[in-house]
Formats: structure tokens, sequence, C-alpha cells
């Protein structure tokens, strides 16, 4: 089965960097531990505080499944990156399938 990768991308604003850097570590101690997928933070360093979050996922099945694993945790740390850290709420999302 074809991998797949999730990828999504947004911008903080820039007082609210040291915040993000946190929670985003935070994040992806939980989501590591409590599930195989491969997640990870990058960082666009032509574009400062331009983020983007990306999962490979093994399969579609596994794709399908992220949602899953999020915990209440994980989602009060989303929560609050969408209300106060991220430049207008607004998140790019982007799949890409494994030929």
């Amino acid at each position: 089965m074809p991998k797949v990768i999730l990828e999504l991308n947004y911008s903080i604003y820039p007082e609210k960097r040291d915040e993000y850097l946190g929670i985003a570590d935070k994040m992806r101690g939980i989501i590591q531990s409590q599930s195989t997928k491969n997640y990870s933070i990058y960082e666009n360093k032509k574009g400062s505080n331009n983020f983007s979050e990306i999962y490979i996922c093994e399969s579609e099945l596994e794709y399908d499944a992220i949602d899953d694993f999020e915990n209440d945790e994980v989602t009060a740390l989303t929560d609050k990156l969408f209300q106060s850290i991220i430049v207008d709420k607004k998140v790019t999302y982007s799949t890409k399938y494994e030929l």
C-alpha cells in the first residue's frame, strides 16, 4: 500500500513565537508517544514564523485513523493555536499519495 503524507501549513504571530514553540514541543511529544505515525514540525526558513506539521502514514488506513490518536490535551493545544497563535486562524492542508 502506498504511503500518505498529510501536511498542514500556517503562519504564527511573531510575538507568539515562544509560546508556539512550547506548544509545538508538547504536541510533538504527545503525538509521537501515543502513535506509530511519523509526525514532525518544520519551519520555513525563507518565511519566518511559517510552519508545517507533517504526518507520514504507512497506508491510507493509517491516514484515515489520524484523528483516532488525538486526546483531550492535543485537542486543547490545537484549539489554543487556532484561537490566538495562528495568523487569521488560517491553515492550508495538503494530502499526498505515494506513487
